[in-house]
């Protein structure tokens, strides 16, 4: 099967930084495309190099020599996908039962204001910049929204010591409220099992799931860096809960996150999150694609909004400049 590539570049600009390791608002990415037989199908690479990525150009040269590293993989496997669909002229998500998702949130009481106007009964904070404005947050949430489940990611970004004394300080009350914490310590830390079984919470992992040992309970899937059957088949065998997210990328990435949820929804019943986080395109300004997902609710609306066949977007991609690698 004889392949052609060509790239788009693009640069997408969020309202503050998006995680606690940068405060970049200036985000660079290319959608790929790929041909076969005159057929077309596309992906996205949207690298964090904070987190450990290659930058955007080194995954562009491997891309051009064939050279498959996880995320180049990754993408492929979309525009395998996409493709597909698009020869075939039907959606990615017809029929398809897409989990509901958590709002990700990035700032202050206000925006989680605005998430559960919007109808969202789970939020994700990104925390780890300043323990005190954290533990100040925590508590205004419970104290408004004591209905609200709340997850916390914090990029391994906290020592022991700072977990412990956000923890005391916020209460029982409001840690009841702590559906998991996501990364609250760096990778291969061997205080993870005191840091859970003293405070009774959950613990997700993100980053080099397909791979770490140990106890841990919640597995957070990136379509656009994990291999999915190998994460599935680990969580079925340990009782791990899979909570899918986009990797807060361009929406073609973002798509195919959702795609991805709603297949593994339906092949590995029961280990699939019923809150994902799926919804992250209202962290950037908006944009011609961003536009087109619409929706600013928990339910996954870009079958609709992003109408076509494959991922969608159809329009938009016919009239992007494609550069052949």
């Amino acid at each position: 099967m004889k392949r052609k590539v060509y790239v788009h570049q693009y640069v997408m600009f969020s309202r503050t930084g998006l995680n606690s390791r940068s405060r970049a608002t200036e985000h660079v990415g290319a959608l790929i495309r790929v041909d076969v037989d005159d057929v077309s199908g596309y992906a996205c690479l949207h690298p964090w190099v904070e987190l450990g990525d290659l930058s955007l150009e080194e995954l562009l040269s491997h891309l051009a020599v064939g050279r498959m590293s996880r995320q180049i993989k990754c993408a492929i496997e979309c525009a395998d996908a996409d493709r597909s669909a698009r020869l075939k002229g039907v959606s990615l998500f017809s029929g398809l039962d897409v989990p509901l998702s958590h709002a990700t949130i990035v700032g202050g009481i206000e925006k989680v204001e605005l998430a559960v106007e919007a109808g969202f009964d789970t939020v994700k904070l990104k925390m780890g910049r300043d323990i005190a404005a954290d533990v100040s947050l925590l508590k205004e949430v419970n104290t408004n929204f004591p209905e609200l489940m709340i997850r916390i990611d914090f990029n391994g970004m906290v020592g022991f010591s700072e977990l412990e004394i956000l923890l005391n300080e916020i209460g029982e009350v409001t840690r009841r409220r702590l559906d998991y914490i996501e990364d609250p310590l760096a990778i291969g830390d061997n205080r993870w099992s005191l840091f859970r079984d003293q405070y009774g919470l959950k613990v997700g992992i993100d980053r080099g799931v397909e791979d770490i040992e140990g106890e841990f309970d919640i597995s957070v899937v990136k379509p656009a860096i994990n291999d999915l059957s190998k994460i599935a088949s680990a969580a079925q065998k340990s009782r791990r809960s899979m909570v899918v997210t986009s990797y807060m990328d361009h929406p073609i990435g973002q798509s195919y996150a959702a795609y991805c949820a709603g297949m593994l929804n339906s092949s590995h019943s029961g280990i699939v999150n019923p809150r994902c986080g799926l919804l992250t395109h209202g962290l950037y300004e908006p944009t011609d694609f961003t536009i087109l997902l619409g929706g600013s609710g928990p339910k996954w609306s870009g079958i609709e909004g992003a109408s076509g066949i494959g991922l969608g977007f159809d329009d938009l991609l016919e009239k992007l400049d494609w550069k052949k690698i």
